[in-house]
């Protein structure tokens, strides 16, 4: 019994001490906070089709939209890329702006429920700000895609989008 619960006890340790320091992905590590914090959403929070623009080299959205949403989800205006964007906000304020697609189903819409962004088409999800998978989908996550804010816009490369490609 005594060695039951020791194993019990090292399993819960070991679950906490990676939730506690869990780490950004590296694309989102990298990317801006444009809000303090946010509270976490206790329910789902839909993304919302708003319209992007071309500005140089960049597609461009409006950062109200997404503080007012919290999740975002929009085409290249030129119609090159298929693959729609989404833009969210982590519940630390940090900015991610990725591929609007989960290779294995095929679905290109996600929703956001507590820490966690889902596919809004099959069962699997991960954690908002580190990408760790929680169902099947392990590598499948919404691509990352590096951005920038300018005042109260969100810039993302146009050549990045149009070169991207799927993973699978």
């Amino acid at each position: 019994i005594r060695g039951l619960l020791l194993i019990v006890l090292a399993a819960g340790l070991v679950a906490y001490v990676r939730d506690a320091f869990r780490t950004y992905h590296p694309v989102i590590e990298k990317q801006p906070a444009v809000m303090q914090s946010l509270t976490v959403s206790t329910g789902k929070i839909s993304s919302t089709n708003v319209q992007a623009r071309m500005e140089g080299p960049f597609v461009v959205v409006s950062l109200k939209d997404l503080t007012q949403h919290r999740l975002i989800r929009f085409f290249d205006p030129g119609g090159i890329q298929n693959v729609p964007m989404i833009a969210y906000l982590t519940s630390s304020g940090k900015l991610v702006t990725a591929m609007s697609i989960s290779e294995n189903c095929r679905s290109t819409d996600f929703y956001l429920e507590g820490e966690n962004i889902h596919c809004a088409a099959c069962p699997s999800y991960w954690n908002m700000t580190s990408l760790e998978a929680y169902a099947c989908c392990q590598k499948f996550y919404p691509d990352p895609m590096p951005s920038t804010v300018l005042g109260d816009e969100v810039r993302i490369e146009v050549q990045a989008i149009r070169s991207w490609k799927t993973r699978s």
